[in-house]
């Protein structure tokens, strides 16, 4: 007659054979003649996990520890139960338990690793997967836990490596592979990462984060339906709401590109409903909310962009209290730029509004507009123009420049777009209305990059050859304003003679102001000059991507910051001969019209 003991290993035989039919009858019977025979119970309990049934799993697991409370394997697999149930904190605090019991079961910290990050605790994690790996240095768990760690940390290359590792020692992980999908996407790899999502799909369709970083990727790759489709099977694989957050920031994020702003402020509310205090999801939501016209809800989220740790360079800090729009009442306040060129070109406009608040302002800008600035119009007696760096004057209140819309409670009906608003130095524009000289031609300015260290110039930027189509227009001088690493694109192009390349020429933004104001014209691509050329008051066309920065909108061709501004959309992402060929149309018709001043 067979034992106990002997049909125990008889099952476990079946089971690791992944005969779990039979397996499983043979449990059952072991506890229907020994209802508390703990090591049965914990492998059906085990074996019920395995098969999808978590809530069998921990329901029979929960009596397997109340059998054996001191069973370090059996509280690590209840707590692998309530982990994959999104129990998270359960999951936490039973791995504690286990390890207490038994510190080098190395399973338990690699586990215990994956738990940790999707609480957000990224350093504990990290040293759960450190302590995996100093028991086990081949733990291809440990190592995929460790990459997703460090994803979340912010270091993406570490994180391929980490994954590569893992991939390494077992090429059939699922998680490790999606792992990696996301760690190229988090380096705009997205070819390289659409083949690590669908190698970790061909070895598990059920892998949802795998889905998940599919629907990303899809999107930044232009194929719209095939992200929503990805997004929605990855939705459909989650078991509730609290393990969807990143899914819907992921699909929030993918709805801009799509330029679908409503949809995706709704799915970066629902990411908020879980992440309350996330500040990046805030300042997505305030994206999201501008880019759609809702200003008036849009700001305050977008102020938590000052809350971001991770930021860089790090948002400043400052003992004084923050300027929300009240009376000045004589007292001095800091106004200070924070993002790029363009962004303070843009905010410049409310600096003589909070000047007639009745105080007096400190303005800290960007060295290379100092001599733009110099003076600032509308402040004349009533502002300080230093540059960030130099050492700051006593001052009462602070706000940065991208902060004043708020506190004048701007809506798109009321943008205080009163233009110009900078204007250019005089004797600058007679030296540069000598050097252009006389052509009888409409004269245009052309800007075609960005800076590439801003996250998504690829997109925004349709560099010389994109806008190349232009410069064949009759009846045009052509004149390039472009500065920067942007200038690469001159080497091999083949150039009319209507072009003429202004760069090697331009000493700083009040060079390119005096140019523009002799000029009919500036088309630019989303940029700093862009900005320039509409705070001046130039005529200016933009040429924009399919998915457009907030302040764009997207939707008209006009825009509420600056009225002499014209908008070029892209009909498809990518799609820059369009956007071209509409421009050369319609400045050949204004170049056949065109009448020089005398």
């Amino acid at each position: 007659m067979v034992t106990l003991s002997q049909a125990l290993l008889i099952a476990l035989d079946h089971h690791q054979a992944g005969r779990v039919a039979e397996a499983e009858d043979i449990y059952r019977r072991i506890l229907d003649a020994d209802p508390e025979h703990a090591d049965a119970m914990e492998l059906l309990g085990v074996l019920a996990a395995q098969t999808g049934r978590l809530g069998l799993a921990g329901r029979i697991l929960r009596f397997a520890v109340a059998l054996r409370p001191d069973g370090a394997g059996g509280l690590s697999n209840l707590a692998g139960v309530e982990q994959s149930a999104a129990a998270l904190d359960n999951a936490v605090r039973l791995y504690g338990r286990a390890l207490r019991l038994m510190p080098d079961l190395a399973d338990a910290h690699a586990s215990r690793a994956g738990a940790l990050r999707r609480l957000g605790r990224m350093e504990a994690a990290l040293l759960a997967t450190a302590e995996a790996l100093a028991l086990a240095p081949g733990h291809a768990d440990a190592l995929a836990n460790r990459a997703a760690a460090l994803l979340s940390s912010g270091d993406s290359s570490a994180a391929e490596r980490c994954a590569r590792r893992s991939l390494r020692l077992n090429a059939r992980s699922a998680v490790a592979h999606a792992t990696l999908a996301a760690a190229l996407a988090a380096q705009r790899r997205w070819a390289e990462a659409e083949s690590a999502a669908r190698d970790s799909l061909a070895l598990d369709r059920n892998a949802g984060e795998a889905w998940e970083v599919l629907g990303a990727v899809l999107a930044k790759l232009g194929r719209f339906p095939e992200s929503l489709e990805s997004f929605t099977v990855a939705e459909r694989l989650r078991p509730g709401p609290s393990t969807n957050s990143s899914l819907y920031a992921a699909r929030g994020t993918a709805l801009i590109a799509m330029a679908r702003p409503a949809e995706a402020a709704a799915d970066f509310e629902r990411a908020l409903a879980d992440r309350p205090q996330d500040a990046g999801l805030h300042w997505n939501l305030g994206f999201a909310r501008l880019m759609a016209g809702d200003y008036a809800r849009g700001w305050p989220e977008f102020d938590w962009r000052r809350h971001d740790d991770r930021a860089e360079p790090p948002w400043r800090r400052f003992a004084q209290p923050t300027w929300r729009g009240e009376p000045l009442n004589g007292r001095t306040i800091l106004l200070y730029a924070e993002q790029g060129l363009g962004d303070t070109l843009q905010f410049l406009r409310y600096v003589p509004l909070v000047a007639a608040r009745g105080g007096r302002v400190v303005l800290e800008v960007q060295r290379p507009l100092l001599p733009l600035l110099e003076p600032m119009p509308g402040v004349e007696g009533a502002a300080q123009v230093i540059a960030r760096g130099d050492p700051l004057p006593p001052f009462d209140l602070e706000c940065p420049l991208m902060s004043l819309p708020r506190a004048f409670a701007t809506v798109v009906d009321c943008v205080p777009a009163d233009i110009p608003y900078l204007r250019p130095d005089l004797l600058r524009v007679g030296r540069w209305r000598d050097r252009l000289g006389a052509h009888g031609a409409m004269r245009v300015g052309l800007v075609w990059a960005g800076n590439p260290r801003f996250p998504g110039d690829e997109e925004r930027s349709p560099r010389l050859a994109g806008l190349r189509g232009l410069l064949d227009v009759p009846g045009c001088r052509f004149y390039g304003l472009q500065m920067g690493p942007g200038r690469a694109d001159l080497a091999d192009a083949v150039l009319p003679g209507s072009f003429t390349d202004l760069g090697p020429e331009i000493g700083d933004f009040a060079d390119t102001a005096a140019i523009m104001a002799n000029l009919d014209l500036v088309v630019s691509s989303c940029t700093g000059p862009a900005h320039l050329a509409g705070a001046l008051g130039v005529p200016t066309w933009l040429a924009l991507p399919f998915s457009p920065d907030w302040r764009w909108l997207t939707g008209g061709d006009d825009s509420p910051w600056y009225p002499t501004a014209r908008l070029f959309r892209q009909p498809a992402p990518g799609d820059w001969p369009s956007v071209a060929g509409h421009m050369a149309a319609e400045l050949a018709a204004l170049a056949q019209r065109f009448r020089p001043l005398p």
